[in-house]
């Protein structure tokens, strides 16, 4: 297939393009060989109830790579294969934990803190499945950064209160900068309009998941001088399906009233949620242009944000999750000795977590998954970006010279 790139509109001077849709709709997304009905048939699902065949499921995620699972399952047609009639909604963890309180949003893909935190002040929030595991970010500096200590002094798009934040206190002891935050102006700005502040000199650095990283990268606009793949606790039980080690970062999280209520619908968001992860690493490729319609970006950065999330970090995006999940998402802060205040709040975890919804769902292991779908076999752990993106296209029979010009930054191949 040739691609056709009708046009591209720049926003402010921040060089962020958007790629108008092919065929009016479609936008950069491939069509691939893939039917959602026939994938969703392999589960043994109950019929939804006459009374719930027109129920509008509200969902909500936010300006993340870690959330892609809610834009693919929308994209592939996954939520329409499985009889779901959903609203996809981009927002963030504040609001969608109000909305999910008062039962105006149903489910959604936020950071398992915010979930936590409003379980724990009385909101109908738990967490159906795991969504990812350790978690991604990236701290980002402007081009006259030199040297990371050239930053003290400087204006920080990052945490308001660094010295409690696990991540900040790793980077800054890497880095050699000081942690607390009275040696930077931190200003609070969001992750989508940093680039455009880091351009313009307004800020000096921010931290952030992607596809703000790969686009400053990309386009030039800052770069990446840390990276946090974070959650391990142990490196010895360093492994690539991610079974231990590794602590939560984000969830799929359900509105427990919505989950009793409607048990046949929240079994079929369960498996939609598996399914559309399941779609990312068998199409790398179509997901990426899924992701970069979704967030507005370049199909490029795309690219760059599912080789990340699918090969650089490992299979960190997953359904499935155990208690050493759970625990070391508590240890860290135990770790580092974090301020309780400034701790996710874990009164109410054993109300909040759920090991058996997923299995209980019918959904298979993800170690079963990647060893059904040759996972390992088509686009093993430490392929180089080029081979990765040569054989995502080729599984679909994609013809096209997207992505062949990019070059993947050094410090994340110094990651592993």
């Amino acid at each position: 297939m040739k691609r056709k790139i009708l046009s591209i509109l720049l926003i402010s001077s921040m060089l962020f393009p958007f790629t108008a849709c092919k065929g009016g709709s479609g936008g950069n997304v491939e069509k691939v060989a893939y039917d959602a009905k026939a994938v969703a048939a392999k589960y043994n699902l109950p019929e939804i109830p006459e009374a719930d065949k027109n129920l509008k499921v509200q969902m909500g995620y936010n300006d993340c790579d870690h959330m892609v699972g809610a834009i693919i399952g929308e994209k592939a047609g996954i939520y329409k294969a499985l009889g779901l009639n959903v609203t996809v909604t981009k927002t963030n963890n504040t609001n969608i934990a109000q909305a999910m309180t008062t039962g105006k949003m149903h489910v959604g893909y936020m950071g398992i803190e915010g979930a936590l935190n409003a379980r724990s002040e009385g909101a109908p929030i738990i967490m159906a499945a795991a969504n990812h595991l350790g978690g991604s970010s990236y701290l980002v500096v402007a081009n006259d950064i030199k040297d990371p200590k050239d930053l003290v002094g400087k204006k920080l798009a990052i945490t308001a209160n660094p010295e409690n934040n696990p991540q900040w206190i790793k980077w800054a002891t890497k880095l050699g900068l000081p942690i607390e935050k009275d040696n930077y102006e931190i200003i609070k700005m969001s992750q989508k309009d940093c680039p455009m502040a880091l351009k313009s000199g307004k800020i000096s650095a921010f931290s952030c998941c992607d596809p703000f990283a790969s686009q400053c990268e990309y386009q030039g606009l800052g770069k990446v001088v840390a990276v946090g793949w974070g959650g391990l606790i142990d490196e010895a039980k360093k492994e690539h399906d991610h079974k231990h080690g590794w602590g939560m970062c984000c969830i799929y999280a359900m509105n427990e009233n919505f989950k009793k209520e409607h048990p046949e619908v929240a079994q079929r968001l369960l498996v939609a949620h598996a399914m559309s992860l399941k779609y990312l690493y068998d199409h790398p490729y179509n997901a990426a242009m899924m992701f970069a319609d979704g967030f507005g970006t370049a199909p490029e950065v795309g690219l760059m944000t599912i080789y990340m999330k699918t090969i650089a970090e490992g299979r960190t995006l997953t359904w499935e999750f155990n208690q050493e999940n759970i625990d070391n998402f508590v240890k860290e802060y135990d770790e580092y000795k974090i301020d309780k205040k400034f701790r996710p709040r874990t009164d109410k975890l054993n109300e909040f977590v759920n090991l058996n919804f997923v299995k209980e769902s019918g959904i298979e292991s993800f170690s079963d998954f990647t060893k059904e779908d040759k996972i390992d076999e088509k686009f093993p752990i430490g392929i180089s970006f080029k081979d990765w993106l040569k054989k995502a296209k080729e599984i679909d029979g994609i013809d096209n010279k997207v992505g062949n010009d990019i070059k993947i930054p050094e410090i994340y191949k110094k990651q592993k």
